[in-house]
This record gives C-alpha cells, sequence and structure tokens, in this order.
C-alpha cells in the first residue's frame, strides 16, 4: 500500500478530530473527578501532540471547505447544544453569583454562533 501525502494528511486530519474529541472528554471527566485521568495520562504530552496535529492538519488541509444548507432541525439542535453549555459553564461558576449567569448567556451565544459556523462549513 502506497501512502501519498494527501492520504497521510487525511490520516492526520482525523486523528487530530479524534484526539480533540477525546481531550474535551477528559477535561469533562477531570473537572467532574479530580485526578481521574491526570493519574494515567500526561495532559501536558497529550496538549503538545494535540496541538503539533492541529497545526499540520491546518496549515495543510487537503480537502476545500464546502458551504452547507443548515435545516431547521440542525438549527434547533444547535441552540439546545449551545444551552445545555450554557447551564455547564453556569453550574462550573456557581459560586461567583449573578456572575455567572453572564457567564453562561456568553458561553451560550459563543457557543451557538461558532457550533454554526463549523457546520457550514467557513
Amino acid at each position: 500500500m502506497k501512502l501519498n501525502k494527501e492520504k497521510v494528511l487525511i490520516i492526520t486530519r482525523d486523528l487530530f478530530i479524534t484526539l480533540f474529541i477525546l481531550f474535551i472528554f477528559f477535561s469533562f471527566l477531570e473537572l467532574l473527578k479530580p485526578k481521574i485521568i491526570l493519574n494515567y495520562i500526561d495532559l501536558d504530552l497529550y496538549l503538545l501532540v494535540l496541538i503539533l496535529l492541529g497545526i499540520i492538519t491546518a496549515l495543510y488541509s487537503p480537502l476545500p471547505l464546502k458551504e452547507n444548507k443548515l435545516k431547521f432541525y440542525d438549527y434547533l439542535t444547535i441552540f439546545f447544544l449551545a444551552i445545555l453549555i450554557g447551564f455547564v459553564l453556569i453550574y462550573l461558576t456557581s459560586q461567583l453569583g449573578y456572575l455567572s449567569v453572564l457567564i453562561g448567556l456568553s458561553g451560550f451565544i459563543i457557543c451557538f454562533f461558532f457550533i454554526i459556523l463549523i457546520f457550514k462549513g467557513r
């Protein structure tokens, strides 16, 4: 099997996406129960590998981005996901009082528009 540059870049991109999702999952687990991941994995080294793969993926992306048309249910799903993220932010910053509501609201707005940009492919 011969690997050309495009196949290696596609593999690198898929590996980056997988490791990024795992990093988000590991970070969420660390928030819920401290030292559950840090006892087994050095997250600094993991993050370094993740950043290097991200740089390679961003600089040498072989696939052109295409714009996707979002349907009503896509917007609804993104809206509820952003609300969930906003509530998680309110919960994590609940010791700050009213400021936690502002942080949750701003997190909701940022996540909503950021996820829409990701799904549209821009």
